[in-house]
């Protein structure tokens, strides 16, 4: 981990008499708990528990330590703080989870170290300990998350990507059972979205809620939430595999264009803070090696890992549903502040561009300060994002893409493979370009 290096060191417990006492560098934990006992411990988990037994099924066990040690890994992202790091941005965490079956999930510790290291830029060491939660009753009553008919999982967050990837679902006769962060806001989104699909399907909707009684900054830029939501995803996943009697790994897709998944940054300085990892091909590819080496009959697939956000727009299958939800689908990573989006950052800027290239109608309501680009251009205090896409589309026909995209991670080494996402990015970025020059931009 490195001697130089301040270790924060969170202590999980399902009990709260079994946690340890909190200092400066150690953090009680009560896993699945609604709320922190004491002062200077945290909790996290609490509503997962209730959306977990709504399922009404007893869900693979398996799949029930991969949720915790993802509630273990939000809890770490949201109660230590980047900025509490010694360089300022890569803190060294240890997380001691206790899990129902650590002997099965020893041999994916360092695949799991590996992949979270990607993903948020962190120096993670896991340890797996026996006497984990106990595994949740069904609930048998009331308002049931129905798995029956459904066929496969599909990541739903309320986006145009996500909504777009059910449709297609739909369209070609599956039935994903949708699974979401119920984030406040997102869920009301999400619902909405889902209540317009042409077919009735299931949604799995759960929420960390980490509540921290530390009396210091929690840090909110949450680099890890995608391993939480695949996490969803796999337990959903591996209990539906679990109903039916023989058949292939359930597919869990995961609905994002090419260019948003790659992630390139657009300037130098976006190598580090403001390039996300949360869909990287190399990402999903270790996520899913953690799942083979564990036994989860889960395979990850993004069918749009080749495809620009305007293609998307333009091949789905269901163009008449499209056209009325996709207004209401959401991009902005903004969002989550104010509930407009803000039109101006690079995921709205992308969004922005996919209706143009679509030749579709674009009715979202962002907000009046990022509506105008132009504006946003004259405006030294909101232009950030939107000169860095511009100079990034200026750059990439005399820059070399092939040494573009892999500054945000590795890519496959098979020659195809490779040059394909090399050009889905290139094709993405040109989609930007075209719009922005329709405005006099570029």
């Amino acid at each position: 981990m490195g001697e130089l290096r301040t270790v924060k060191h969170l202590i999980f417990q399902h009990e709260p008499h079994l946690l340890p006492p909190p200092s400066d560098n150690v953090i009680p934990v009560l896993m699945y708990g609604s709320r922190p006992h004491a002062r200077g411990t945290c909790s996290i988990g609490g509503p997962v528990r209730a959306a977990v037994r709504r399922l009404g099924a007893p869900v693979s066990r398996v799949g029930f330590d991969l949720l915790t040690i993802a509630m273990a890994v939000t809890a770490a992202d949201t109660f230590v703080d980047k900025a509490d790091a010694d360089d300022g941005w890569a803190r060294a965490l240890r997380l001691s989870i206790p899990i129902a079956d650590p002997d099965r999930w020893q041999p994916a510790v360092p695949l799991l170290q590996k992949a979270l290291h990607f993903l948020s830029g962190d120096i993670w060491e896991i340890e797996l300990l026996p006497d984990g939660p106990r595994q949740l009753n069904a609930q048998n009553r009331g308002r049931i998350t129905v798995m029956a008919g459904h066929d496969c999982v599909s990541l739903f967050s309320g986006g145009m990507d996500s909504g777009i990837g059910a449709l297609d679902l739909l369209a070609t006769g599956r039935r994903p059972l949708l699974i979401s962060h119920a984030y406040r806001g997102d869920s009301e989104k999400q619902i909405a979205i889902r209540d317009q699909l042409p077919i009735n399907v299931s949604r799995f909707a759960a929420v960390a809620h980490p509540i921290s009684w530390l009396g210091t900054q929690t840090d909110v830029q949450m680099r890890t939430r995608s391993f939480n939501f695949l996490a969803y995803g796999a337990l959903v996943g591996s209990t539906l595999a679990q109903l039916r009697v023989a058949g292939p790994p359930v597919e869990l897709y995961v609905p994002e264009n090419g260019l948003i998944a790659l992630n390139p940054p657009m300037t130098r300085r976006r190598i580090g803070a403001l390039s996300t990892r949360t869909t990287h091909p190399h990402f999903l590819e270790l996520f899913q090696q953690v799942l083979d080496t564990v036994g989860l009959p889960v395979k990850v697939v993004n069918p749009y890992s080749l495809k620009t956000k305007g293609e998307m727009l333009l091949e789905c299958l269901d163009q008449a549903t499209l056209k009325q939800l996709v207004s209401e689908t959401v991009s902005c990573g903004k969002w989550k502040r104010t509930h407009v989006q803000c039109g101006k950052c690079v995921p709205c800027i992308i969004r922005r561009a996919s209706f143009h290239a679509a030749n579709m109608v674009d009715a979202t309501n962002y907000n009046t300060k990022g509506r105008d680009l132009a504006a946003v251009l004259n405006d030294s205090t909101a232009r950030d994002d939107l000169m860095a896409m511009i100079l990034a589309a200026r750059r990439l026909p005399k820059v070399d893409a092939a040494r573009w995209v892999p500054q945000a991670g590795p890519l496959p080494t098979e020659r195809h493979t490779r040059d394909n996402l090399i050009d889905v990015a290139a094709r993405g970025m040109k989609e930007v370009g075209t719009y922005l020059d329709s405005l006099g931009l570029l």
